[in-house]
């Protein structure tokens, strides 16, 4: 029979190796994180009024540098990047295709900003490329 005191002290010290052995976890994945002298780069797919928001919370950050916009749409582009000017102070370079930015080695992360729809793909096609992700994925695209 467990008592109270007993499944006290198995949780304890199950907390306590579980505590121990991801401390030493960080030694084995070092290489893979960011100093705080490195700047993130990212991008924003999908550059309509949700974009905006992440934009500018994206900039707030002094380590983050948004280094593209990604959108389909030239008005909603020219748009942005006149909007981008005046907010964040630079243009981020323009790409249409999202899968060729997502070529490139120097992208680290991407917020997905897109109609719903496309979420799941470039979100997957993203993860596939190596790159972090940001999405808002609602609960289901259909009621």
């Amino acid at each position: 029979m467990t008592t109270r005191r007993n499944f006290i002290k198995k949780t304890t010290a199950g907390s306590a190796a579980v505590t121990l052995g991801a401390m030493g976890m960080p030694i084995l994945t070092k290489a893979n994180i960011l100093s705080p002298n490195d700047q993130l780069q990212v991008a924003v797919i999908g550059v309509r009024s949700r974009a905006k928001a992440l934009t500018m919370g994206i900039n707030k950050s002094p380590n983050v540098k948004i280094i593209y916009n990604c959108d389909v749409d030239d008005t909603i582009i020219e748009d942005h990047n006149t909007w981008s000017q005046k907010t964040i102070g630079y243009v981020p370079k323009v790409e249409k295709d999202f899968r060729k930015m997502l070529e490139d080695k120097d992208v680290d992360a991407v917020f997905i900003a897109t109609p719903e729809h496309w979420h799941a793909p470039m979100a997957i096609l993203a993860l596939q490329a190596g790159k972090h992700v940001y999405v808002e994925k609602p609960c289901s695209h259909n009621p």
